[in-house]
């Protein structure tokens, strides 16, 4: 499964972002694109998990606050 992952700054490095995600799942590829602004920055994450469970997960860190910002998350259907 997917996991779009939004709402931090072009600075945060793949490894941060895997010490992160490693509270709430296994993650399998990080795939950074930043934006044309700082704070457009989106990573696609992939982790092994049904579901239902990528959806906990995109729950989890939505809203969580990181390095000074409000993370989103949002399972991809494709």
């Amino acid at each position: 499964m997917n996991i779009i992952l939004a709402g931090f700054t072009s600075d945060v490095t793949e490894s941060e972002l895997r010490e992160l995600l490693s509270h709430y799942a296994e993650i399998d590829e990080v795939e950074v694109m930043p934006g044309d602004l700082p704070d457009q920055t989106v990573a696609v994450l992939t982790i092994e998990a049904s579901n239902a469970e990528a959806h906990w997960v995109a729950r989890r860190l939505t809203g969580l606050y990181w390095h000074g910002h409000s993370l989103r998350a949002y399972v991809s259907l494709f």
